[in-house]
């Protein structure tokens, strides 16, 4: 078993089997690791390809999760070119660090619409809303704020390991959520209760009183470090799974390691395997997972037979499935002076915000971006979607229930901006954003080549159903309106001249009575981004040809091995998914300790 308080980054010093192997440690395997290690007499191994957190600052700082994109925390994945939006390719950060992207992303705590687990029930019974409405509350300890005592306390959690509060307000917050209830938006004073998350809202994020980001590692995975029986092991990949050659059935028997490579440095050729006595559990994430399957020979055969992997379990949904948030891109407006906080993207603007984080906590670094947010149905009549320019635009409805949205609006004092970053240094700007939260256009992931440190191909085939920019063009309408409503609008600088189409400000400066559909549509296609919530690649359910685990979580037809992340998603949120997975991992958690009494003593 591993030694008290240990985070080693060697595979050649860990043991030859353990109880359980996890792989990945990102918001499932964090949460695995804790739960699993409770029992003193159960072993658990989890494995990280990336660093450890502990001493990673900006991985500590709240606003600072923009400087880990691209780094030697981020896997910095890229798509492959889209067809539908011009060929371009985008980039897709996923964490390569303890905590995996609940220690870079941008921390917006989010429950998503109850119907979204609901439609889960008729092929994957037991995940229903109210089934996982204990998980949700258990995990979070929420901590009340003046300025929101319209929150019900009864819904929330109060002794749970994630830290959730109201952060500091940044300038323009007020204004910006009094424009959005101008333009019908109602007032909802939580998001994250039975009710819903129709409606607008200030955002609650995953921050601590002490203005420190409250990651799967710093609220799951640390409080465990100093049990014996769980060992972490960061800086190792897992090549590929191995199985017991005598079985009649594919059956899992541990895994093959390898050292991660220092970036820009060749991986050794050097292998260690670890044995599981009860089972591998796959928690690399949407990406990660489906490439370990596929390497281990469980995918469709097709593919494997075109990289002469011997095909292990056919699997044909493996890989399929994949489902992200596009994002339209930042409508931009300049705004009067001190209205924005883009003056922290420089070194003088942020120091001192930085000096007074290091030593309080109490800085605008310790706050949410974005501030605040709306939920909002495309086919709302009593919302402004028309234009004199363009007749109305019709969208079928893809929403997982009529109180459920299919379009999230975002708003902030900072430019936000996706794509020809124009603007003059010092501009203020605030920027507001619609991004489509259930996408019918669905992806893949497929190997590259079999080298396991090679890249998968990522297509999530962004606008492939013509529904979906149909629909993101209708929350665009949202963003030309509400800016332009008071109060607002008292802290804008329009042009109302600007006919330079290249111009960050263009579409935000236009008349929204004389911007047509085909506008917005080009523009989007010019703008779009992702929001960073990939789902769905081991989708759950009951058929082999169409999902990859079971209700259990279990891969099917293959022994001793499950799957808890965002991959088993069989469709996409209705918003942002950390929570949510916290959820699922603590009721997967229950479902694993269930099927080994023995092992799981009192527990």
């Amino acid at each position: 078993m591993g030694s008290s308080n240990s985070i080693v980054s060697d595979p050649s010093s860990l043991e030859s089997q353990y109880d359980f192997i996890i792989v990945g440690a990102g918001a499932g395997g964090c949460v695995l690791a804790n739960k699993l290690s409770e029992d003193p007499s159960v072993s658990v191994l989890l494995i990280e390809a990336g660093k450890s957190h502990l001493k990673e600052i900006k991985a500590k700082i709240p606003m600072t999760f923009p400087q880990l994109l691209g780094g030697p925390c981020d896997w910095n994945y890229e798509t492959t070119p889209q067809t539908h939006i011009h060929n371009r390719t985008f980039g897709w950060p996923r964490g390569k660090i303890l905590g995996g992207s609940t220690s870079i992303h941008a921390l917006m705590y989010h429950h998503c619409a109850p119907s979204d687990f609901d439609e889960w029930e008729a092929d994957a019974p037991g995940w229903s809303y109210e089934t996982l409405r204990p998980y949700f509350k258990n995990s979070e300890t929420y901590h009340p704020h003046p300025l929101h005592s319209d929150v019900d306390m009864s819904y929330r959690g109060t002794e749970g390991p994630v830290q959730i509060t109201n952060p500091p307000r940044v300038p323009v917050t007020h204004e910006c959520l009094e424009s959005v209830k101008a333009v019908g938006i109602p007032y909802t004073p939580d998001f994250n209760t039975p009710n819903g998350t129709l409606g607008c809202s200030h955002m609650q994020g995953f921050i601590d009183t002490k203005g420190q980001r409250s990651s799967a590692a710093t609220a799951y995975l640390e409080p465990a470090l100093s049990r014996p029986n769980l060992t972490v092991v960061t800086m190792t990949t897992v090549t590929q799974l191995l199985f017991f050659p005598q079985s009649s059935s594919p059956k899992v028997k541990g895994v093959e390691l390898a050292r991660t490579a220092a970036p820009g440095k060749k991986p050794s050729p050097q292998r260690w395997t670890v044995d599981a006595r009860n089972e591998v559990i796959l928690a690399g994430g949407t990406i990660n997972t489906p490439q370990t399957l596929l390497l281990s020979g469980i995918g469709p055969s097709e593919q494997l037979k075109k990289f002469n992997i011997p095909v292990v379990k056919d699997l044909p949904a493996v890989g399929k499935n994949l489902a992200d948030h596009v994002m339209s891109g930042s409508v931009a407006y300049r705004a009067a002076p001190g209205t924005s906080i883009d003056y922290l993207t420089t070194f003088w603007g942020s120091f001192i915000p930085l000096i007074r984080w290091l030593l309080t906590g109490k800085s605008i670094l310790g706050g949410l971006v974005p501030p605040g947010a709306a939920f909002v149905r495309s086919d709302d009549p009593k919302l402004p979607y028309s234009s004199k320019a363009s007749p109305d635009i019709v969208a079928k409805d893809a929403t997982s229930g009529k109180n459920a949205p299919d379009l999230e609006l975002i708003y902030a004092p900072l430019s936000f901006l996706t794509t020809n970053d124009n603007k003059a240094p010092g501009t203020n700007v605030i920027a507001v954003l619609a991004a489509l939260l259930r996408p019918k256009s669905k992806g893949t992931i497929t190997l590259a080549s079999t080298d396991p440190f090679d890249k998968p191909l990522i297509d999530p085939n962004y606008f492939s159903d013509p529904n979906d920019i149909e629909v993101l063009a209708k929350g665009v309408r949202l963003c030309l309106r509400i800016p332009r409503t008071e109060p607002l609008v008292k802290k804008l600088r329009i042009r109302e001249s600007n006919s330079d189409k290249k111009d960050v400000f263009w579409l935000g400066e236009q008349d929204p009575d004389t911007v047509t559909n085909e506008d917005i549509r080009e523009w989007i296609v010019n703008n779009c981004a992702t929001l960073f919530h990939p789902v769905g690649t081991a989708r759950m359910g009951s058929s082999q040809e169409t999902s990859v685990v079971d209700a259990s979580l279990r891969v099917h037809g293959v022994a001793n091995l499950r799957i808890v992340d965002a991959s088993i998603l069989p469709n996409q949120l209705s918003g942002h998914s950390t929570a949510p997975l916290i959820a699922i991992s603590g009721r997967a958690a229950d479902i694993i300790k269930s099927e080994y009494t023995d092992k799981f003593k009192g527990l």
